[in-house]
């Protein structure tokens, strides 16, 4: 393939379902696909930052599985969000040896969303930690993250999966991950604390976006993690492994693509 053709790998939102990412780069690296800039979102970006910062996939894998909840979690007193957010920007710091944007392997590109002017927002410099945490702000969940003098939410709230970034940002050819259950198959899932019901809230609000994301992606690879839940950092090694299956039944499709443009 021509080294004129860049390759953009696009990770989607989708709380604890986000493990399954691990899944998909553990065989995208298997198979030696290029794998130029990174964008994600919400838990993408987490993903995306891990890896653009050049961490062991399988020693993520391991690290994913042997995490509790309350490695994760700090609870405050709510005012803007449940959980203050520091414990996992310090996680991620140290996953990725606190690297500023300059710093990583592969260009990644995070979205968040700037709550007081509405309006989505593409984080390319400074602290990747920072970053990350702005991107992961559920709200409701996490407080808001304060940077640059602004507010910042999830990124899913406006981009799920940010295909469209991978494109303004050079990519050639997108791979994109969503993570989304399609809503005429979805299942009644039980409710039974808070974060449940902001979490699933969030969740369905966002299904009714009117954007194709598919149609952005050269390929689109879906985890069929319909029956992990939002809050179920717990199945990680099941979601690990529905991210792989996806992404073995993907192969054929990003071999065909990647051919094509070599012979273009």
């Amino acid at each position: 393939m021509s080294k004129k053709v860049k390759v953009g790998l696009a990770l989607g939102s989708g709380a604890a379902k986000g493990l399954a990412h691990l899944g998909v780069l553990k065989v995208l690296l298997r198979e030696n696909i290029p794998i130029h800039l990174v964008t994600g979102s919400s838990i993408g970006s987490l993903i995306g930052a891990l890896f653009a910062a050049g961490a062991d996939i399988n020693m993520l894998e391991k690290i994913s599985c042997s995490l509790h909840q309350k490695q994760l979690v700090d609870v405050v007193v709510p005012r803007l969000g449940l959980i203050k957010g520091d414990k996992i920007e310090t996680l991620v710091r140290l996953l990725t040896k606190n690297m500023t944007f300059q710093d990583l392997a592969i260009p990644l590109y995070v979205v968040a969303v700037d709550i007081e002017r509405g309006e989505l927002v593409v984080l390319e410099e400074g602290s990747v930690a920072e970053a990350v945490r702005a991107s992961i702000s559920m709200p409701g969940v996490f407080q808001p993250k304060r940077l640059n003098g602004r507010v910042f939410v999830d990124g899913a709230v406006l981009n799920r999966v940010p295909a469209d970034v991978a494109r303004q940002k050079g990519a050639q050819i997108v791979i994109g991950v969503d993570l989304k259950e399609d809503p005429r198959t979805r299942k009644p899932k039980p409710v039974e604390n808070i974060f449940d019901v902001i979490l699933t809230s969030i969740d369905l609000l966002e299904s009714n976006s009117s954007i194709n994301y598919r149609a952005l992606c050269d390929v689109m690879i879906t985890p069929k993690v319909e029956n992990i839940g939002l809050a179920d950092f717990n199945k990680a090694e099941e979601c690990i492994a529905l991210g792989e299956e996806a992404a073995e039944l993907a192969l054929p499709e990003i071999k065909r693509v990647l051919e094509l443009h070599q012979y273009s």
